[in-house]
């Protein structure tokens, strides 16, 4: 078992993405923004919590808004010894915590109007990647975190397999590639890195922006409490 680390506070990187497509604003972002720069206290570490390697009580919270471009976005994935998480706009009605991401598959334009040249590759190719897994799958129990979530907190929210093969699942699976690399080169602990991704409804569908930013709180804390 890997030891607790003593710590008083973690960070938390939230990204959100600019707009693209068909919207002109991305909740993803409006949603994240406002949480840049603050601090939110979490319960302290139980015996019980066999799960969380850390004895944190206070979240510094970071964010960064993405661009829609795959060839950008390998700039994003330094690595940090924390909680990186992802935000995206994704189906109305409902919240959804991805489970997985894909190296492959992606077709779609992105804001620069570039696009793949084939979904049986993936859209940015490095040598040092090569060996990089089709399909990586979070640490992160996100059937529990999405049950959490809908009954204790009260939010539409449902685990989702299918992350949409669009730029924002190549963000999630870099992150976590990343995190594989650095473990398989023994850079880096199993522990040191946890990666997810959060997809949002549109504003109003049903959330008011305020409550998304209420639900992005809520999952950070569920995710830094427990992991």
């Amino acid at each position: 078992m890997a030891p607790i680390k003593r710590l008083d506070r973690v960070r938390v990187i939230l990204t959100g993405f600019e707009p693209f497509g068909k919207h002109v604003t991305n909740p993803s972002w409006l949603s994240v923004q406002p949480l840049s720069d603050t601090t939110l206290d979490i319960p302290q570490r139980k015996e019980t919590d066999t799960l969380r390697k850390h004895e944190a009580t206070k979240v510094d919270i970071v964010c960064h808004e993405l661009p829609v471009e795959y060839r950008k976005a390998p700039e994003q994935q330094e690595y940090l010894k924390t909680y990186f998480i992802h935000v995206g706009v994704g189906k109305d009605g409902q919240t959804a915590i991805e489970t997985q991401a894909h190296r492959t598959g992606y077709g779609a334009p992105d804001n620069s109007k570039w696009n793949p040249d084939s979904k049986e590759e993936p859209p940015v190719k490095k040598p040092e990647w090569a060996g990089d897994a089709d399909k990586l799958i979070t640490t992160v129990d996100s059937l529990a975190l999405a049950e959490y979530l809908k009954t204790e907190k009260g939010w539409i929210c449902e685990q989702s397999l299918d992350a949409g093969h669009y730029l924002c699942e190549y963000t999630f699976y870099l992150s976590m590639a990343e995190r594989q690399r650095r473990i398989l080169d023994k850079l880096e602990n199993e522990d040191d890195r946890t990666c997810l991704f959060v997809h949002l409804p549109s504003v109003g569908m049903p959330y008011a922006l305020e409550e998304l930013q209420q639900f992005i709180k809520d999952m950070v804390v569920a995710v830094v409490s427990n992991y």
